[in-house]
């Protein structure tokens, strides 16, 4: 009898089409399967991913793919699971003798794996999966999930997830198709964070990507296009570096892979961002500073990826330029970070660090 993959039903789509892509390409889509019955009594998924490999009606594997932000193992679900992949992993904090179970994994990004007509079944049948027990008791206590307490705007949140992803992410192909560099020109488009005193990332992760884009800005050579999109008050300190411009994500892609070069930089909570590892699968030459958590294998800086020092514009004004006037580096990031990507990026490969082949 073949192997069988169950998921949890619950699972937040966004955050687990990327492995549910290689657990279908592995043991086939038929038998990769949603449910609720391997997951009873665990804490909420949250955005993280679970799944229990299962041979003649037996569970052989149970595995937990954190995909949070935080590098913090989630205690609970390390004790239940036999592998803990984490894309946020630090091995300062949660040593590998101490955490034997837990595996480094390059960060993933959401991908269009469905149809429409799949979309809409899988969104509805795991909504009843996950949810049709809680609709129907009253649970207000204190002691109730969150999405007990919120049971409609929770609703909300879950089918908007699969709408979404299948709206706006394109299929992982779309990575591959490779366009030509458009001589000069650099690409940045993200996100302006919300930044507080718990969370302070106009000091971080939005000043780093501002300095970026003020010194493509004020580099004559460059044809820069993008910025940093502000929903927030933070936008008052940057108002050299914001724009309004909003475009599709095939568009982005089309323009990323027409840049000479990206810049990444740690994003929330100082984690691997989803563009980290949409750099890699695009083979883009990135410049980045420096990396806060771990991965399967260093990037390793003028081969993989260029490393600055500091986000300080005159460090990011080096490197733009040094990429700029050699082509031929240029190539040799692009090269090798599709390299990186293939043997420890793409879902199967992921899978693989993981144990499941």
């Amino acid at each position: 009898m073949k192997k069988k993959v169950y998921i949890d039903a619950s699972v937040n789509v966004p955050y687990g089409s990327f492995y549910i892509k290689g657990l279908c390409n592995i043991y086939g889509k038929k038998n990769v399967k949603f449910s609720k019955h391997y997951f009873l009594n665990l804490t909420p998924l949250g955005k993280d991913v679970r799944f229990v490999i299962v041979e003649n009606q037996v569970i052989i594997s149970k595995v937990f793919i954190h995909t949070n932000d935080s590098y913090k193992i989630n205690e609970d679900h390390y004790s239940w699971c036999d592998v803990y992949g984490n894309v946020n992993a630090n091995f300062n904090h949660y040593p590998k003798d101490k955490y034997p179970k837990q595996v480094s994994l390059v960060p993933s990004f959401a991908i269009r794996n469905f149809n429409l007509v799949d979309t809409l079944f899988y969104s509805i049948s795991n909504f009843f999966y996950s949810y049709n027990d809680i609709l129907s008791r009253k649970v207000y206590n204190k002691y109730a999930t969150n999405f007990e307490r919120k049971p409609f705007k929770n609703i909300k949140r879950h089918f908007s997830g699969y709408i979404k992803n299948y709206r706006n992410r394109l299929p992982l192909e779309s990575y591959a198709n490779q366009s030509e560099i458009e001589n000069n020109y650099i690409f940045f488009l993200s996100t302006l964070w919300y930044s507080d005193d718990y969370n302070r990332n106009d000091e971080g992760v939005n000043r780093r990507r501002a300095n970026f884009i003020e010194v493509c800005n004020e580099k004559s050579k460059c044809k820069f296009e993008g910025g940093l999109l502000a929903d927030n008050s933070s936008s008052k300190n940057f108002v050299n570096s914001t724009t309004t411009i909003r475009l599709s994500f095939d568009k982005w892609i089309c323009k990323t892979k027409k840049s000479v070069l990206v810049f990444n930089t740690p994003a929330f909570w100082d984690c691997h961002g989803w563009k980290l590892g949409e750099y890699l699968a695009l083979g883009k030459a990135i410049i980045s500073t420096p990396l806060s958590n771990d991965l399967p294998e260093p990037l390793v800086h003028g081969k993989h990826i260029h490393i600055i020092p500091d986000s300080s514009k005159e460090s990011i004004r080096i490197a733009v330029e040094y990429i700029l006037n050699n082509p031929e580096y240029r190539k040799t990031l692009e090269l090798n970070a599709r390299k990186y990507w293939y043997t420890y990026g793409e879902p199967i490969s992921a899978l693989k660090l993981l144990g499941i082949k």
